[in-house]
């Protein structure tokens, strides 16, 4: 692998931009998720002749010419593209658009003023002479060539975005099992039973499905947290892998050990869902999915992955959920689901127990089989063992989506 130091000024960017150029969404880049307040520092700093940190690239041949990956530095060239548009003849990226899925929702943010409260900081605004600046203004660039003879991986070019990524939203660890196994049976057939992939232009976004998998893992609360569409299917698709990959091979594993699995592509090698795990997993949610209908109340039994991931794979073992013991088993949820929510003095002994051992929120194989062991005693003991019965815990909830 190759590096050069480089410069590439504005009227250079948007050529490659209009001339395709550039791809701002490779396998291993996030989604849009700066907001419209650093863009306009960004913006202002390169009006104002400041530097700005580096964007990486790695050049690749495409026919008859080179095309740049984004390597680090897309939500700067975002903000670039946004703020140009296509508001004036001289310089503008006519399609603009196509460089994002969704628009419509960055309609908002096209010209953005630098300064919301003066109109004459939008691109289409600026003087002549800025404009002239603005041009001529040289964006540090490191270009990263790959080796000729195929040497380089992936892997290399992945562990450099995570080396050089200082700033913004960190890359995952999920995201480079989703670059280096782009074409893995089993995590398309994890990512379909929550998501379809929509391509638009030069942008990708996962569109969530509307079922009780995605309902549930929707709760969670670093689900919740992630305010990117496709951020939060990357973390619903991540945590239903480890529960998929559970059921189909009835072991339990550290997340860490499940992307080094992908990462040297042996582990899971040709490892697919089959009917029975995909009918065993969706059954298990909907069951969660009707006892959050029950207990509307907060409950980290819906919030805490830890939880879940124990109770799930926990109704997915062989005989645990059947026709005959449906309603108990939700009846017998529902009140784990009040107990965790209640006041420690108010829990039973069986369900402190579970909240001692899930506070550290380990993924380690055996604390796992433990917690495992703990949510079957409970959905084995009688309902008084596991909190005090109330007429709203075992009714639905008028109302309840």
């Amino acid at each position: 692998m190759d590096y050069r130091n480089s410069e590439m000024k504005i009227d250079q960017l948007v050529n490659y931009l209009n001339d395709n150029k550039i791809n701002l969404s490779p396998a291993f880049q996030r989604g849009h998720v700066w907001k419209i307040n650093l863009r306009r520092r960004l913006l202002k700093n390169i009006l104002d002749k400041k530097p700005i940190p580096a964007v990486f690239l790695y050049k690749e041949a495409s026919g008859a010419k080179y095309s740049y990956n984004i390597l680090d530095g897309k939500q700067r060239l975002e903000s670039i593209i946004l703020f140009i548009a296509n508001s004036r003849e001289e310089l503008g990226i006519p399609k603009w658009h196509e460089y994002f899925l969704n628009a419509g929702s960055q309609r908002k943010q096209e010209s953005f003023q630098i300064d919301p409260k003066d109109p004459k900081t939008s691109f289409k605004e600026l003087t002549e002479a800025l404009i002239r600046d603005f041009r001529e203004y040289s964006i540090p660039t490191i270009e990263i060539s790959l080796s000729e003879d195929g040497s380089t991986s992936l892997t290399e070019i992945i562990s450099l975005f995570i080396d050089i990524n200082q700033q913004g939203v960190p890359v995952s660890r999920f995201n480079i099992v989703k670059a280096l196994c782009l074409d893995s049976e089993l995590l398309k057939s994890v990512f379909r039973l929550i998501a379809q992939k929509q391509v638009r232009g030069k942008d990708v976004f996962y569109k969530a499905l509307d079922n009780d998998i995605v309902k549930v893992l929707k709760r969670l609360r670093d689900v919740q947290a992630v305010s990117d569409p496709n951020y939060k299917v990357d973390k619903m698709w991540e945590h239903l892998l480890e529960i998929c990959l559970y059921r189909q091979t009835r072991q339990h594993r550290k997340s860490i050990d499940v992307i080094k699995g992908f990462i040297n592509k042996k582990t899971f090698a040709g490892v697919t869902l089959d009917r029975s795990t995909i009918k065993s997993v969706r059954s298990a949610f909907e069951v969660v999915r009707r006892v959050q209908r029950r207990f509307t109340a907060h409950s980290p039994l819906f919030t805490d992955y830890t939880f879940l991931y124990s109770v799930i794979t926990v109704l997915t073992k062989p005989g645990v959920l059947t026709a005959k013991n449906r309603d108990l088993i939700e009846d017998k949820l529902t009140l784990l689901a009040e107990a965790l929510a209640a006041k420690r003095a108010k829990q039973s002994p069986i369900v402190r127990n579970l909240v001692v051992q899930t506070k550290l929120h380990t993924t380690d194989v055996s604390k796992r089989i433990e917690r495992e062991k703990m949510i079957a005693e409970i959905l084995a003991a009688p309902k008084q063992k596991i909190h005090r019965s109330t007429k709203q815990a075992l009714k639905p909830a008028k109302g309840a989506a």
